[in-house]
């Protein structure tokens, strides 16, 4: 009688689970890249270099979630939502270009105005049917 009771026991988170699993809607990713050099064509370079997509307003499809990705030494990027190279969600966002010289240090190596979303000139829509290919040229520090 016992290990009935643990069964049950047992599967009723798993079922708990499920349910909440099968409940949930499926948020669309497209994929979507680009560059990033400074205005003399060269390619910032750092141990910590990457493009940050952070959402615009209030748009239920974005569930909150930004996409990253790490810029390449050729100066390319694939944006991640939630794998490697999957793009990101429709919609509008700002774009900001952190690189650092090093892991640890802070010392930035792009102005800071394109380090922060408040600050970044550069906004851009993320379209279902587009190409999605962004260019970001940076003004040297």
């Amino acid at each position: 009688m016992r290990r009935p009771m643990q069964r049950t026991l047992w599967a009723l988170p798993l079922g708990l689970l499920l349910a909440v699993g099968c409940g949930t809607s499926h948020v669309e990713v497209v994929p979507a890249g680009g560059t990033v050099k400074f205005s003399d064509g060269t390619v910032p370079h750092g141990e910590v270099a990457i493009v940050s997509f952070s959402p615009v307003g209030k748009d239920k499809r974005h569930v909150n979630k930004g996409a990253s990705a790490d810029i390449r030494p050729d100066g390319s990027f694939k944006l991640m939502t939630v794998e490697p190279d999957d793009g990101a969600i429709p919609g509008k966002y700002k774009a900001i270009v952190v690189v650092h010289k090093t892991y640890l240090g802070q010392e930035s190596l792009v102005p800071g105005k394109y380090t922060r979303p408040d600050a970044t000139p550069f906004e851009v829509t993320v379209e279902s049917d587009g190409p999605n290919e962004f260019t970001f040229v940076l003004e040297k520090p």
